[in-house]
């Protein structure tokens, strides 16, 4: 007995008789049985290249991160001694102070209000009220009053978008002497 002979002719024979109706169902199931496996895979792949794209992307956003807090350390340490702090505000002073600040640094037109109040367990306090700010000037009178041993206890920061491409600050501060 021949080999051939015990072998189907076709993949069709196996699966079963064949006439005209069955052949063409057959073959229109398995062209979507294929169609489905093939995109079951390119699926499988776009996501797992989606993912690495994604790690990469994350990889490189944590190097410039650390980056930038290198360079930041750096310059905390190149310029530890230009920085020193100044002798520590008195609550009395404190509104003069931070006016002052503020004038020197050219936010008069920024200042909303400036205003005494209380802070928790009766420590004297300034609110500040600050607006279209950019975060350059925001920056330079966080520094300022940092440098002057002048503490934030609560601080709220608006981000308002007055075009498409700008974007301004504002802020209201609660401002203390530390002690």
């Amino acid at each position: 007995m021949k080999l051939s002979s015990l072998l189907p002719s076709s993949l069709f024979d196996l699966l079963g008789g064949l006439d005209d109706a069955s052949w063409k169902k057959k073959s229109f199931y398995l062209f979507l049985l294929a169609l489905l496996a093939w995109g079951a895979a390119f699926s499988f792949w776009s996501d797992a290249q989606e993912l690495r794209l994604r790690r990469s992307l994350q990889k490189a956003r944590f190097a410039d991160l650390i980056s930038v807090l290198r360079e930041y350390s750096a310059l905390k340490m190149e310029g530890a001694g230009a920085d020193v702090p100044l002798e520590p505000v008195a609550g009395e002073e404190l509104l003069t102070v931070i006016s002052n600040i503020v004038s020197d640094l050219g936010l008069r037109s920024n200042m909303v209000s400036l205003s005494t109040a209380a802070a928790r367990g009766g420590r004297n306090a300034v609110s500040i009220t600050l607006e279209g700010l950019s975060a350059e000037n925001l920056a330079t009178f966080l520094q300022e009053i940092d440098r002057r041993g002048i503490i934030a206890f609560s601080a709220d920061l608006r981000a308002i978008r007055t075009d498409e491409e700008k974007r301004t600050l504002t802020v209201f501060l609660l401002l203390g002497g530390a002690s």
